[in-house]
This record gives C-alpha cells, structure tokens and sequence, in this order.
C-alpha cells in the first residue's frame, strides 16, 4: 500500500493542516503503508523523520509577485489589516491563501502530478490541499481527504471566487464546479477530525475519527492560562499588550504562543513561538484561543475551559459558536478584546465548574472515536 498526502500550503501561519499531515504520515509508516508527503516548505513546514519529501509550490497571498507578497501577512498583522477583513466562507480563504488562483494551480497541480507519476501511490490524501484533489482525479487515484462542517459547500460557499479553478479544470477537460468547495465531493472517503455533537455532517462518505492524536493527561495543579492566536483577526501585538494587562496582577501564569512576538519573560507573563501545549493544558483554567480547529479540539481533550476570539473568519465563528451551544467555554467579539472585558469573562469562565465538566465530557468523546487508527484501517482496507 503506497500513500501520497498532500496538505494546503499558505505563507500564514496555519498550523492544522501541516500538524495533521505529520501525524498521519507518521503513523501511516508505523502500519507499514509506504508513505510519502508532497508538502510546501512554507512558515508551518518541518522536515518529518524517514518521510521523503516531494517538491510542491507555496502560494502567495491573492496570487501577488512573491517579491511583494513574501511579507504581507507579517506586515498585514502588524498594521491590523487583517482584523478589517471579513472572511464568509472557505472559498476566501483560499482566495486569500492564493490556493485556488490559476497560476498557482496551473504549478502546483502539476508539482503533485509528478510526484503522483514517481511515487505511484494507491491514495492521496488531501489535507484541504486543491491541487492534490485536481491531480488525483487527473492522474485516476481513489481520493481521500479531510473535511469539517463549515468548509462544506451547503454551509457557505462564493460561486464567484470559482472563476480560475473553472479555467484549469477546463483546459483539462474535467467537469466544472458551482464552487471550489464542491472538489471535496470529488473524494471517495472524507474523515472530520471532530464528533458529531460538534459537526454535524451529514453525509455518507464522511466518517468521524474524533481527536486525531492520543494524548496522555493527568491531574496537575492547575493554574495557568495558555493562549493562542494564530493569524486572523486580533493581530499578535494587540494579544500581548491586553493579555498582559489583564492577568499581570493574576495568580496565573500566562503562556502566549506566537511567532510573531519576541520571546521573552516578564513576571508572569511568558511569550515564544511554540510550548508544548499537552504539557500545559494540563496544568491550565483557560485556553484563550482564535477559534481554529485544531485549538478547540485540543482545549476539550484537556478539560479546559475555553475563551474563543474567532473574530471576522466564517470556520473560526462556526467552531466557536458550537463551543458555546455545548456550554464549554465563551466567546469574546474581537471588538470587545480589551484589558477590563477579557479579565472579567475569565474570572467567571474560570469558577464555573460546569463549564469545565462539559469541556471534559466533550474531551473524552473526541478521544472515544478512535482517531488516526480510523483513518489507517480506511486506508488499509485498499490493500489488495
């Protein structure tokens, strides 16, 4: 059995698809399936041990010059454009990314093309990667991909953003879509790293595995509040600046995730650009975070209490929404993201002990569903 997986490339810190991209190349190759990645060497990417890597191109912002675009992420976040930006629906972020613009798809479908025609695999795995889908169906691989509940086309989705995916599929001759979002109907099996009770999706070929990683935990004294924020909406100085305002004074110690702030040490305040976050949500009250799938998830494995910020992105609001439905944690609008607001709602989110039961709850479903071995016995059934 011979497996290619490909995850979305972007020059933004994005760090879901790269981080379950490894996980699944990793144990795919602890099964004994043969794996390769064809993955971008873009900010999210580290060499995976006895993997190889094929070449694949990394998108600039909006399909811009890369000269112009290396930078505009940074210096968008910095300038806080990126909080006036509004995204609707997935097909923007992949406008955005650059991933769905025609010249990079003319090189990037043909970057997975020929590692396709090298590596001859039985699948490819997309992990929200376009181009791997259009190769895959060019090349006539059984297709396989991840999905979530708002990246769906009945959720939102912009017809108008289809304009340069259209032009590739039909100069080679494959059918056109509404929306790019309908490629993920292309795949022959889709797996959402999530439950049910979080995304209900409701379609035939889409199985849950829940919480992707297993993960230890173990009871600690907790008293720590991790935060993450990523890209998006609340740029990473304006995070600094009100966080560290308002838990100064804390019996906490605060621990901020960021690659675009120096790291540094001040009281209680701890700032770098990645900690390990299994370590520390054990030990935390309150997981302030942007919303993204990957920090949810990880927050309810925990049992940890969380104070999402998805501010102006579709996929970000949906998955906070549905923290909220399920009593485990709040949402702060990003315009309510000052000093006196944040410490407020923490300090109640904090002393509720059923905000924690239902956060733990959730966790144990999420890690009941068998995870990344559900998508491997998917995998292995191929095995003729």
């Amino acid at each position: 059995m011979r497996l290619l997986i490909v995850p979305m490339a972007a020059m933004a810190e994005t760090s879901g698809p790269f981080s379950r991209c490894r996980l699944l190349a990793e144990s795919a190759a602890a099964a004994g399936i043969d794996v390769v990645t064809c993955i971008a060497e873009d900010v999210n990417y580290s060499e995976i041990c006895g993997i190889k890597n094929y070449f694949l191109d990394v998108p600039a912002p909006l399909g811009m010059p890369k000269i112009i675009a290396s930078n505009v992420f940074h210096v968008a976040q910095k300038l806080g454009i990126t909080s006036r930006k509004t995204v609707k629906s997935f097909d923007e972020v992949l406008r955005l990314t650059g991933n769905s613009v025609y010249r990079y798809l003319v090189k990037s479908v043909a970057s997975v093309r020929r590692a396709i025609r090298s590596f001859k695999p039985d699948i490819v795995y997309s992990e929200f990667s376009i181009p791997a889908m259009i190769a895959a169906k060019l090349e006539k691989k059984k297709l396989f991909t991840t999905v979530s509940y708002p990246t769906q086309p009945e959720y939102a989705n912009s017809p108008k953003l289809a304009k340069g995916v259209n032009r590739y599929l039909k100069e080679k001759k494959l059918p056109q879509v509404k929306c790019v979002l309908e490629l993920f109907d292309w795949a022959d099996e889709c797996f959402c790293p999530s439950i049910h009770e979080l995304e209900p999706i409701e379609k035939e070929n889409v199985t849950f595995c829940g919480a992707l990683k297993n993960i230890n935990t173990s009871e600690r004294l907790r008293d720590k509040i991790v935060v993450y924020m990523g890209n998006g909406t609340v740029s990473a100085g304006l995070t600094e600046r009100e966080l560290s305002k308002a838990f100064s004074d804390s019996e906490y110690e605060v621990y901020i995730a960021s690659k675009y702030l120096k790291a540094k040490n001040t009281g209680n305040i701890h700032i770098a650009p990645r900690w390990n976050f299994n370590e520390l949500l054990d030990e935390a009250v309150l997981f302030i975070n942007h919303g993204g799938q990957n920090s949810v998830v990880d927050g309810l494995l925990h049992g940890v209490p969380q104070m999402i910020v998805p501010g102006k992105v579709f996929e970000r609001r949906y998955n906070a929404v549905s923290v909220v439905k399920n009593k485990a944690g709040i949402i702060i609008p990003h315009r309510q993201f000052r000093t006196d607001i944040i410490r407020s709602k923490a300090d109640k989110v904090i002393g509720s002990e059923n905000v924690r039961r239902n956060a733990s709850e959730l966790g144990k479903k999420l890690s009941s569903q068998g995870g990344i071995d559900i998508i491997i016995k998917h995998i292995l059934k191929y095995n003729l």
